[in-house]
């Protein structure tokens, strides 16, 4: 009876050391949390927006999600936490994953058990060291502008480039080894956000990707911005479009081009826009004659047509104005205008040749096409 004892202790002992060691498709430690507090498991829907799909509690600084299904490709999942900001990022597919929660800093967070959660991890620290060389040479070059500084201002600027090309090369390497994970999209996602890298070559980088990968949300919102982004491009064919003048009249872009025509997207409240106007007068009057049209669409809000018009007349614009009296509205949203002033210069036959010049660089073209 003494070893039957001694048998059903040890095999006790040995059951809940094997429940202590017992694994879950992703672990947590939440240092700080309080017990109770309830940790959720949230995806982004069709229209991007969170919705959660699992949900458990943290106890003794820990919580746990059991898998409930295989997933044939990579997913991502964000964890939130009652009481904590922000949210954590995980990219999930069948490897176990663990999460080590800062609750202070939900977003500072640590994901381990996945090379795609590593790539990420490793981008993030990256990221952040190079926005942080960026500010202090940002500063430094403002300093150096103010006290006229050129050789300290050349100095920061090839500075400033060589680790933007740095931080560049190496994220567009991390796209290209990981093109069958979503991390690709993630990372291509916020080079173009911070405008590191034009349509031309994050089309270049969309296209690594593995076709699984293509068919993510991510990356296929991706391929929706950088279609418009190619619509507008130089060498495309400048969509149409049509909006009211100051009068009331419909005005159609194909209805009014010229030899070269200038689509002028500018707004009256637009500090810069009404700096540039004049340069723009200047070119209109000096080349208006040898087939120089210009059609300017106001972003002026609802309500604001009387300062639209007030605009075109003290800027002296005597040209095609439209509006449709919306900020950022349907005309912005078809040339994938997000800021202003914003142009796009056609040839005769309505094709894009340049876009965004200002002051000198207008009149030289200006001058090169029409004389």
């Amino acid at each position: 009876m003494k070893y039957a004892l001694i048998l059903f202790t040890f095999f006790a002992i040995n059951q809940c050391n094997e429940k202590a060691k017992e694994t879950h498709f992703i672990d947590g430690n939440a240092p700080g949390v309080a017990n109770g507090m309830r940790v959720y498991m949230n995806a982004l829907d069709e229209n991007g927006r969170s919705i959660p799909v699992d949900t458990n509690i943290v106890m003794n600084e820990k919580f746990f999600f059991d898998k409930k299904e295989e997933l044939e490709s990579e997913q991502m999942r964000f964890l939130t936490i009652d009481g904590s900001e922000g949210n954590i990022v995980l990219l999930i597919k069948n490897e176990n994953i663990q999460v080590n929660v800062k609750k202070d800093s939900l977003f500072a967070s640590e994901v381990t058990g996945s090379a795609s959660n590593k790539a990420l991890e490793d981008f993030k620290s990256k990221q952040a060291a190079y926005t942080v060389k960026a500010k202090s040479f940002n500063t430094q070059r403002s300093t150096a502008m103010k006290s006229q500084d050129v050789e300290s201002m050349t100095s920061v600027n090839n500075q400033w480039m060589a680790a933007e090309l740095d931080f560049k090369s190496y994220s567009t390497n991390l796209i290209t080894t990981n093109n069958k994970s979503i991390v690709a999209p993630m990372i291509l996602g916020e080079l173009l956000k911070n405008k590191l890298v034009d349509s031309k070559g994050a089309r270049e980088l969309y296209n690594t990707f593995d076709p699984s990968i293509q068919n993510s949300l991510m990356a296929t919102r991706i391929d929706m911005y950088l279609s418009k982004e190619e619509s507008v491009a130089i060498g495309a064919k400048a969509p149409d479009f049509e909006g009211a003048d100051p009068d009331g009249k419909m005005i159609k872009l194909n209805d009014v081009l010229g030899k070269v025509t200038l689509i002028d997207f500018w707004a009256s409240w637009c500090g810069p826009c009404r700096r540039e106007n004049p340069n723009v007068v200047a070119a209109y009057n000096k080349y208006h004659d040898k087939g120089f049209n210009i059609i300017s669409v106001s972003l002026d809000r609802k309500g604001g047509d009387k300062a639209w018009k007030a605009a075109i007349i003290k800027d002296k614009m005597d040209w095609n104005h439209v509006s449709r009296l919306q900020y950022f509205g349907p005309i912005a949203q078809l040339y994938n205008v997000s800021a202003i002033p914003s142009t796009f210069l056609l040839d005769e036959n309505g094709i894009i040749i340049e876009t965004n010049l200002r002051g000198q660089q207008l009149h030289d073209k200006l001058e090169e096409l029409l004389n």
